[in-house]
């Protein structure tokens, strides 16, 4: 299992790297690398497929392949597999902002943290998840997958994409799920009374690829856009639009 620790290391080494690079200077298709593997792993993997698709099951792909390499890609985004970022998310809304809440800032700089995922990832909330053997294996065996991909990104390009193709933009997805779970709790606004202090930033959104329309979705959780008006960019929900299969949007 990818633990706590592995969470916390890939994101101070790839922020160490991102640094590193960014003050010895780096090729621009470098970092155009970078971000393209940033969107990879935070828009197709973590976003559309974690959240919209296993936690909330809100729309079913068009195709087989592409949601076994999306949900791939979401493990590899170094945010803990997706057993247990779906097990955390659903204690998220179960207990949102109150001290059961796993990443919330009314605990301070802990709700800026990493969650423990070791302690968190309640298995009685995923038994559906679990009967899925590709789900779970890389559940179980996700630190061995990591091992694997780093070892080919360093077979074909050395140190350098390791750090582009792997842990920078692991580190970039990492820091951005703190800072969302951050922002969209303290700051914005808000076009629902929910129980909750959830929030809309628009900025934010922009960079989470429509994650950060918060207050949107813990009104309508189900809901596979979280744009609710018309000015309001959810490049994520856009995605979902071209990859799932007819009449499955929620």
């Amino acid at each position: 299992m990818f633990k706590t620790n592995h969470i916390i290391a890939v994101t101070v080494i790839g922020t160490c790297l991102g640094i590193y690079y960014a003050i010895t200077g780096a090729d621009l298709l470098w970092w155009c690398a970078a971000f393209g593997m940033y969107f990879a792993f935070s828009c197709l993997g973590i976003t559309t497929t974690f959240h919209r698709y296993l936690s909330h099951n809100s729309f079913k792909f068009r195709y087989r392949w592409m949601e076994r390499l999306f949900i791939l890609l979401g493990t590899l985004a170094g945010t803990g597999s997706g057993l247990a970022w779906v097990a955390v998310h659903k204690e998220h809304h179960r207990h949102s902002d109150t001290e059961h809440d796993p990443h919330s800032p009314l605990n301070g700089i802990k709700g800026f943290l990493v969650p423990h995922y070791d302690d968190r990832v309640n298995y009685r909330r995923v038994r559906r998840l679990m009967k899925d053997r590709y789900v779970w294996f890389l559940h179980k065996r996700a630190t061995t997958v990591f091992a694997v991909f780093y070892l080919v990104l360093f077979i074909l390009g050395g140190v350098q994409a390791v750090a582009f193709f792997g842990l920078i933009p692991q580190a970039a997805t990492s820091l951005m799920s703190s800072i969302l779970n951050w922002f969209t709790h303290t700051h914005g606004y808000r076009t629902y009374e929910t129980n909750e202090n959830s929030r809309n930033v628009w900025w934010l959104a922009l960079i989470t690829w429509g994650e950060a329309w918060h207050n949107n979705h813990h009104a309508k959780p189900s809901r596979a856009v979280f744009k609710h008006k018309w000015w309001e960019i959810d490049i994520s929900g856009a995605l979902i639009a071209l990859i799932a299969k007819q009449g499955t949007i929620k």
